[in-house]
């Protein structure tokens, strides 16, 4: 087996914190490795739904899940974690981004991850486990 290969997930949220206030920038960053990825382009058409393949990736779960929602989508990409149905769905939008990072997931980790649509859209999915 490789070493593992050590990665940073890093974002900034900048927005006013309050009214008549100037922009604060919030940073975020996580640090640890992974040891296998997965990492997919999806043109996805009509409506339907499209399960990602989670590959290698540990069974404990995804260390960082990415998706990215083309600007042009016509319609958002419901994202539904671990088979959990609309129930626990969560709604990306034309131009969205969707992350989550995780530096060391339990058995309670995200294991899977289905796409749901009802039109044209291209997603990008990267997965770090």
């Amino acid at each position: 087996m490789a070493a593992p290969i050590p990665f940073q997930l890093t974002g900034q949220l900048t927005y006013p914190p309050d009214d008549g206030e100037p922009n604060a920038d919030n940073p975020f960053s996580l640090s640890s490795s992974f040891d296998s990825e997965a990492k997919f382009k999806y043109e996805l058409t009509g409506s339907g739904s499209k399960v990602v393949d989670f590959g290698s990736i540990d069974t404990v779960g995804a260390k960082v899940v990415l998706i990215e929602l083309a600007t042009d989508a016509t319609a958002p990409v419901m994202v539904q974690l671990n088979g959990g149905g609309a129930t626990g769905q969560v709604e990306l939008s034309a131009g969205g981004v969707w992350a989550l990072g995780s530096p060391n997931p339990t058995i309670n980790g995200v294991l899977s991850l289905t796409l749901v649509h009802t039109a044209a859209a291209t997603v990008r999915v990267r997965i770090l486990g």
